[in-house]
């Protein structure tokens, strides 16, 4: 339940990010870093570091996507003034859509349990089709096209009334707002109404696009005797966790930066913090029901992901992503008055991106490395003696997320920060009336 009405002001100024030269000039050099941990790095390792920073950056740039489906469908007012750093997501999308044909030389290296070694082993046969490495390739690659096309088009519609006749505004603008405008508030209902078909479609979409096909294509088949109907479940539930964490991060920064502190207050800080406490619990949840089944049932095939992540060259980064992710914001974040206070919620939105970022080089890294992996033996997985957690790994978490900030920086700089009035007044009120039928006067 919200902590506040979510009265919305009858004026609202138009607001966008102004980013310094400095901080463009910091992102490139990071992203110079990245490339840099990347090249010099031992070959597999670079790969592999290269997969799973995408599949963590790519997962929190969806998640916000789809937090700001959630609250469009929910009819979320009191967010109004928040949805739109949530919707910022979407601008990392045609980058994270780059950086998966760029990756695709790769595959054999994450892919090395079974790349080449589908023929005499009876699993392996069985999951032929669907481990054809072209066909993967076509249908991963028309997922994204199909999702991200469709949050795209999400954002295009929560946009387009809020850029007519903008003065001095970009070039951009024209081509969202141009075409067969009807009038501002015309334009504001319909795009309230296609956008609120959009989104539960979208909203599916993730879930068979980013849960099935990228869950499992990229990540689960990576041990590939193994399989668990719970983990696509748990690969979408920590990309939208990770949204949410990401969403109070960006909140917090833009809102010194676009002097919103009459509009973004301690009350929405107050329901962030409870939706990302909600969400620490709601992972421990569908992981611990992943793990509990595997534990009780005691199948060898179904023990091996979890062996691994447990052995002692995995186990403390195990620990601690667990310990990131649902341990201490639930700490953190269980009395009512840290959650009001931006910094803190910062701070732990902030251990919470840590924690999901080591929770995807979990599920991958070890595949490979872990006991009986392919790699254990090789120098990208340190010949086994410890995780290979390192510079490469690190240095390409920085070069991705400098891409992934400028994105954010780009959207706020360029798109208002706040949605016009006309936008807000076609948000249906929550206010029902009912009519009362009154007893006729007795004769």
């Amino acid at each position: 339940m919200a902590a506040h009405s979510g009265h919305i002001p009858t004026r609202i100024p138009f607001r966008r990010l102004a980013v310094p030269g400095a901080a463009w000039g910091a992102a490139a050099v990071l992203v110079l870093v990245g490339l840099a941990a990347a090249f010099t790095a031992d070959r597999q390792r670079m790969w592999l570091a290269i997969h799973f920073n995408w599949l963590f950056w790519s997962s929190v740039a969806t998640g916000m996507v789809v937090f700001a489906i959630a609250l469009h469908v929910t009819n979320a007012r009191w967010a109004w003034s928040i949805r739109r750093f949530a919707l910022a997501g979407v601008a990392f999308l045609p980058v994270s859509f780059v950086l998966f044909l760029l990756k695709i030389p790769g595959r054999p290296v994450w892919f090395a349990n079974w790349w080449g070694k589908v023929q005499g082993d009876h699993v392996l046969e069985a999951k032929a089709a669907w481990l054809a490495p072209t066909g993967m390739l076509v249908r991963d690659i028309l997922g994204l096209v199909v999702l991200y096309g469709f949050m795209t088009w999400f954002a295009y519609h929560m946009l387009r009334p809020d850029l007519h006749g903008v003065k001095n505004a970009p070039g951009l603008y024209g081509t969202i707002s141009g075409s067969g405008w009807r009038g501002v508030t015309e334009e504001a209902l319909r795009s309230r109404k296609l956008a609120m078909r959009l989104a539960p479609v979208t909203a599916l979409l993730f879930a068979i696009v980013w849960g099935v096909l990228i869950g499992v294509d990229q990540a689960m088949v990576m041990l590939p005797h193994w399989y668990s109907t719970m983990f696509p479940v748990t690969f979408i539930v920590s990309a939208f966790h990770s949204g949410l964490a990401m969403t109070a991060i960006v909140t917090v920064l833009a809102r010194r930066a676009c002097r919103l502190e009459d509009y973004v207050d301690s009350s929405h800080f107050l329901d962030l913090g409870k939706l990302i406490f909600a969400f620490a619990v709601f992972w421990m949840y569908v992981n611990w029901g992943q793990y509990v089944v595997v534990w009780y049932g005691l199948l060898p095939n179904e023990q091996s992901f979890f062996i691994q992540r447990f052995h002692p060259q995995f186990a403390l980064l195990t620990e601690i992503a667990v310990g990131c992710c649902f341990v201490f914001p639930f700490l953190a974040l269980l009395p009512r008055a840290p959650k009001r206070v931006p910094g803190v919620l910062a701070g732990v939105a902030g251990v919470l991106v840590i924690g999901h970022w080591l929770e995807r080089f979990l599920i991958t890294y070890p595949s490979v490395c872990g006991t009986h992996g392919a790699l254990a033996a090789s120098a990208a997985c340190n010949q086994g003696a410890s995780a290979p957690l390192g510079l490469p790994e690190i240095g390409l978490f920085l070069g991705f997320g400098a891409l992934f900030f400028a994105s954010i920086a780009w959207f706020l700089s360029t798109f208002p920060v706040l949605p016009s009035p006309a936008s807000l007044a076609a948000m249906p009120s929550p206010t029902i009336e009912v009519p009362v039928r009154t007893a006729p006067a007795p004769a």
